[in-house]
């Protein structure tokens, strides 16, 4: 069966290779450095909720382009240059506070049957290498506390939407709720960590439109009574 996917895996990425060539913006995107391409992208002026915050303009075509190559593609090359505008940005929030937990945006089964992979996961595990890279050695690690996890089992996603490119926005915004649950196990063994604002908690995604999705993926787990949570996207 692992062959059989490895196979129909090979066949899909070269039938979109065939189907959609890559494009000089893509080539450029991908052809550089993380951290080149983090001072190079346009940020995101503007955010779609209070809840979370973007890094950069998807109007810009290098933007899309990558979250493209990510999406359909599973670039791994995109999801390294993702990771790293992300853990640059947690970074930054880390000097704020303790720890952070990382809660990669969920997909139906049906999505994952789809597609194959969860394109946020591939981010989340770029973020997590690039973290554990950056740590001291083993020794010292020991010692050390854990200020940035992924948890990948608080967040499910309970119900399937119909794609969202031909929708307004009132109807994108009507269509995301209650699209989410929390695994009971997962928010019991998180609770000491997130307790008086010990941990933040930050729903990823690789991009927001309305925010209508990612509003209600925090609000699913603030409601779980994890309440320090909030939203970082790659792109908006």
């Amino acid at each position: 069966m692992t062959f059989i996917r490895a196979l129909y895996s090979m066949f899909n990425e070269t039938f979109l290779e065939a189907l959609f060539p890559q494009a000089e913006a893509e080539k450029e995107v991908l052809s550089l450095a993380p951290a080149e391409i983090f001072r190079r992208l346009p940020r995101a002026s503007e955010f779609p909720t209070r809840e979370a915050c973007s890094v950069f303009a998807y109007a810009d075509e290098r933007v899309w382009r990558l979250i493209w190559a990510l999406k359909y593609k599973k670039s791994r090359t995109a999801a390294d240059i993702c990771g790293h505008a992300l853990l640059s940005i947690l970074s930054l929030y880390l000097r704020a506070v303790p720890g952070i937990i990382i809660i990669p945006m969920p997909i139906t089964s049906k999505r994952r049957r789809e597609r194959g992979f969860n394109q946020c996961e591939l981010i989340a595990d770029a973020i997590e290498k690039l973290w554990n890279l950056s740590q001291p050695d083993a020794a010292e690690k020991a010692s050390a506390p854990n200020d940035l996890l992924v948890v990948r089992d608080l967040l499910l996603r309970t119900r399937h939407k119909a794609r969202q490119t031909l929708k307004d926005r009132s109807e994108r915004l009507e269509n995301a709720e209650n699209l989410f649950a929390v695994n009971d196990e997962a928010r019991r063994r998180l609770k000491p960590l997130a307790e008086n604002g010990k941990y933040l908690l930050l729903v990823i995604d690789d991009v927001v439109t309305t925010g209508s999705t990612i509003n209600d993926a925090i609000m699913t787990i603030r409601g779980a009574g994890l309440t320090n949570c909030f939203g970082l996207s790659v792109a908006h």
